[in-house]
Parts: C-alpha cells; sequence; structure tokens
C-alpha cells in the first residue's frame, strides 16, 4: 500500500520523494523559537520574592542567624540574589503550636531569583526540623517596583 496523496495545482513540492519537509527544517515555533533564552528549565526571567520563615524557637539565637547565612547561600546558587538585609524579627510566641512548639524565631526576605528557580529550597525548608513554617511569595510588579527590586 502506497502512501501517496495528490498535489493541488497551486503547491510546490519541495520534497519529491518524500511525505513532507524534515523536522529539522520546520521553523521553530514556542518559547524558544520566539527568542528567550532558557537556562535547564528555568528562563532568564527574574521575579522578585518575598521569603518569610519561622526557625524553632527553641535553637539558641546564633543557631537560629545561621539560617540567614543558610538561605542567603542556597539563594545564591540558585541563581537569585537577597535584596538588602534579612528582616530578623527576633524570637516571638505563636498564635498557635506548630509541631508542638510555642516560639520561633522570625525571618523576612527580598529575594531576586529566576522563576522556578527557589523550587529545591523550599523542598528542602520542607525537610528541614528546625523550619516551623515558611511562605515564598512572588511579588507584583508595583511591589516589586516600590521596594527597589526591579527596575519601575
Amino acid at each position: 500500500m502506497s502512501s501517496t496523496r495528490e498535489q493541488h495545482p497551486d503547491e510546490v513540492d519541495d520534497h519529491p520523494g518524500t511525505l513532507g519537509p524534515s523536522i529539522s527544517t520546520l521553523p521553530l515555533r514556542g518559547p524558544r523559537g520566539l527568542g528567550s533564552v532558557s537556562e535547564g528549565r528555568h528562563t532568564r526571567n527574574m521575579r522578585a520574592y518575598e521569603l518569610m520563615i519561622i526557625i524553632d524557637g527553641s535553637l539558641d539565637e546564633p543557631a537560629a542567624q545561621k539560617w540567614v547565612d543558610t538561605i542567603s547561600k542556597d539563594v545564591k546558587a540558585a541563581g537569585g540574589t537577597v535584596h538588602g538585609r534579612a528582616d530578623w524579627w527576633g524570637k516571638r510566641r505563636l498564635a498557635y503550636p506548630i509541631k508542638k512548639k510555642e516560639d520561633g524565631y522570625y525571618i523576612v526576605f527580598n529575594l531576586v531569583a529566576p522563576g522556578g528557580a527557589l523550587d529545591e529550597l523550599e523542598r528542602s525548608f520542607r525537610i528541614a526540623d528546625d523550619v516551623l513554617r515558611h511562605k515564598l511569595l512572588r511579588l507584583p510588579e508595583a511591589e516589586a517596583a516600590r521596594r527597589g527590586l526591579v527596575a519601575a
């Protein structure tokens, strides 16, 4: 059984003897064909985030403050930056017990990172015993500009 088809009078057969153009001759479509550069699964679009994290209050304060350096290094390793200094709120009473803990150290970070680059960092927070809670929020463009994280 042959897979030939009739050619329309206005069609020009650019690939005689084949069923059509090869895939390598087709124009690229989608995000990569439109010019946005991709690095692995992350694009170069930098996004502004706010990260709030609550560290176990049963730790002594120097051990809890080491988390600031650890998080800063992990953000940098993921291709992002910490904007300014981390906002250390100190030890506070929790509104309700979390993991049977009554107190926690609150830290707030302003971050700029490629979209999706902080997924592994969030995963490590879920696994870490010292982290009671964390919340990573993508800031709206207007708020990010107001904070000076991105150009207006």
